[in-house]
């Protein structure tokens, strides 16, 4: 059995190292290793430990991440000791002195100052590292998760006292993505360093959250910034590309946009192949209410890709055009500003993903005409969409048709819920009224006219895209209570809400 634990505990340990120094491991498959490296951690230690005395600074490096985050004290020793350790140079000594403070064993002030040679040469060099780097996606995400354990007042005080100073351009797309921080002080300390910089492409994003941020104290202080650095510098033009969005040199694989669901959601994956072969994946959720909701970053391989693509049940993907993708996110984008919501931090992170040339053929179906005499017959028809996998969801939530649930369990019990019984049908004129106004019926009109293309691209029978157009069309004529789609939509919200 030991040497059972023995084998798994260096595979484990072997993919941690790997996956840490080659940036192929996501924050998930991190946190699963090293979940099973604590119920391991008798024989763990030992091993881990032994990296530290690697000649390979990677490997030192990975230890050092795994000790502290086992949290295991019988690694307090070995630490102690590779501070006397001529291979390890300030910055690693300062690493491990960071450790053992996790590990509740601080060192004192003596040790420290024997320990660390230059203290000052150690910051100046930490900051011309980070500077290197923080111009690259991959580490901005790793900092802002790393910067978002901490209070945000500590993140604010970081961008006040260290980075504004610098007025280093470099910092200009991780700066970017703080203006989407929870916390307002963390944004107001962005906008100062922002305007610092004196660059002309920061007063559109400025100008941007002086208009749309939900709080007015970052509204008043964008707005300020941009008229100063207006009358400092000049207005931009206005078709411009912010200079410092980082366009992925990498091949584009696919671009795989899902179908809608039916709270107008949507999910797209846009993979690169990198020179090895494995796919950089940039996955963003959306819907046309709300606006850009999620995004990460994987390093996947295809199958893991399809897997992915799979696991989203009825939801089906389509590989379509990256102009179109761009078209997309720059709708939901603008949905997301007029919700009065800031976008998630590692989009703006990667939003220069989305840029770049498209070099694929990808071959596109038109949507099919619909004709003003099929219009009848095709919306009479339309409620067979809600037979098709790619609507299985299409239902309104529980709480949208709550007032009506009580009413619903009557006629349930009497047996009077099926479609022709008067009092189930006067009850399905009143939640459509109830529910659907004129904002909501723009909205699902909108929806399913995008649904349509998707399902142009995935079905040869013309007649399915042609059922959503002539939905939409009837919503967008004004046909609400009487539309069919929608009656056979309130009679599965209402199911569904009962728990049927």
């Amino acid at each position: 059995m030991k040497k059972e634990n023995e084998k798994k505990v260096t595979g484990l340990i072997d993919r941690f190292v790997e996956g840490l120094n080659s940036a192929k491991m996501n924050v998930e498959e991190g946190e699963r290793i090293i979940r099973r490296l604590q119920g391991l951690a008798d024989d763990a230690v030992p091993r881990i430990v032994e990296l530290l005395e690697s000649l390979e600074q990677e490997n030192r490096l990975a230890a050092l991440v795994l000790l502290r985050e086992l949290g295991d004290t019988r690694a307090v020793g070995p630490l102690r000791r590779t501070l006397r350790n001529p291979d390890y140079g300030d910055e690693e000594k300062m690493m491990v002195i960071q450790t053992l403070e996790v590990l509740g064993a601080p060192v004192d002030e003596a040790t420290f100052r024997r320990a660390i040679s230059d203290l000052g040469a150690l910051m100046q060099d930490s900051m011309e590292q980070m500077l290197a780097t923080i111009e690259d996606p991959i580490h901005i995400e790793a900092f802002l998760e790393m910067m978002g354990e901490a209070p945000p007042e500590v993140l604010a005080a970081y961008v006040q006292d260290a980075l504004a100073p610098l007025a280093d351009r470099r910092l200009l797309l991780f700066l970017a993505t703080l203006l989407h921080n929870d916390d307002d002080d963390v944004i107001i300390a962005a906008i100062d360093a922002i305007e610092r910089m004196k660059e002309t492409t920061t007063i559109p994003i400025l100008a941007e959250r002086a208009k749309y941020d939900p709080s007015t104290l970052v509204r008043h202080t964008a707005e300020n910034a941009a008229l100063r650095l207006e009358v400092r510098i000049g207005a931009p033009d206005e078709e411009y590309t912010p200079s410092w969005f980082t366009v992925s040199p990498l091949p584009l694989d696919c671009c795989l946009l899902c179908t809608i669901d039916g709270s107008g959601g949507q999910v797209l994956l846009v993979a690169r192949e990198q020179p090895d072969g494995e796919l950089q994946m940039l996955d963003l959720m959306f819907n046309d209410h709300e606006g850009i909701k999620d995004c990460f970053t994987a390093f996947v391989n295809k199958d893991e890709l399809n897997e992915m693509a799979d696991s989203f049940g009825g939801n089906e993907f389509v590989d379509v055009s990256l102009e179109r993708a761009r078209a997309e996110v720059a709708r939901a984008y603008q949905v997301t500003l007029e919700a009065g919501r800031r976008l998630p931090p590692a989009y703006v992170a990667w939003r220069g993903g989305l840029e770049g040339e498209d070099a694929r053929q990808i071959e596109e179906f038109p949507l099919p005409t619909l004709e003003p005499s099929q219009q009848e017959e095709l919306l009479a028809e339309c409620l067979e969409l809600l037979n098709l996998d790619e609507f299985d969801f299409w239902f309104f939530n529980p709480d949208e048709v709550e007032p009506f649930v009580s009413r619903y369990r009557e006629l349930l019990q009497k047996g009077l819920a099926e479609e022709g019984d008067a009092e189930f049908e006067v009850l399905l004129d009143d939640a459509i009224k109830f529910l659907i106004d004129d904002d909501y019926r723009r909205l699902l009109a909108n929806r399913l006219r995008r649904q349509a293309w998707l399902l142009a691209q995935l079905y040869e029978e013309e007649e399915i895209p042609l059922w959503t157009l002539a939905a939409a069309s009837a919503l967008e004529e004004g046909i609400i209570v009487e539309h069919p789609l929608l009656r056979d939509m309130m009679d599965r919200s209402l199911l569904n809400a009962v728990g049927r």
